[in-house]
């Protein structure tokens, strides 16, 4: 049976009805049921702000304000997570779970020592191999895409918030 998820948060961290949690649908948009709940624990999220399965079926979610990402079963139980990746706005995964993440925020207010830029490794052990940086703009720290795809040949290609448009990131 097909299924829709959707991540749900995108408010201020500090409102008190702070929502975080994904919802399950089936094809026809019938409600099926909750993955977690609004916290920072295992399986609890602030800021879900991105999800891909990887070919285990294993759900991978940006859990951006708790600056992880988190693996879950398709059925939502908490298997890992991994903070290597930082402050995680999109995901995109490869045919090889190959992961590249990519932080548009991280600066020194919001997560202190950490770069923007995309972070790439393996959905096998979780490591980080490459980091782009973020390319440069009128703002000190650069700009990075908050929405990330990859395509067939290798490409990378960011959704760009702050400077309005596309990145594409050729594949040497």
């Amino acid at each position: 049976m097909a299924m829709f998820y959707v991540a749900e948060s995108h408010t201020n961290v500090e409102d008190p009805n702070l929502v975080g949690r994904i919802s399950v649908f089936d094809r026809n948009g019938k409600f099926l049921r909750i993955i977690g709940k609004t916290g920072t624990g295992p399986g609890e999220f602030r800021t879900p702000h991105a999800i891909e399965f990887d070919s285990q079926g294993r759900l991978i979610v940006a859990d951006r304000h708790n600056h992880r990402i988190q693996i879950l079963t398709k059925e939502g139980k908490y298997l890992a997570e991994w903070r290597e990746f930082s402050r995680v706005s999109g995901l995109a995964i490869d045919g090889n779970d190959t992961i590249y993440a990519a932080d548009s925020e991280s600066d020194p207010k919001r997560h202190p020592g950490w770069l923007k830029g995309i972070r790439i490794g393996s959905l096998k052990d979780g490591k980080v191999t490459i980091f782009v940086p973020p390319h440069k703009t009128d703002a000190p720290d650069g700009a990075m895409g908050e929405g990330i795809a990859i395509d067939s040949a290798g490409n990378l290609f960011t959704a760009e918030a702050t400077v309005r448009g596309v990145t594409k990131y050729v594949k040497d």
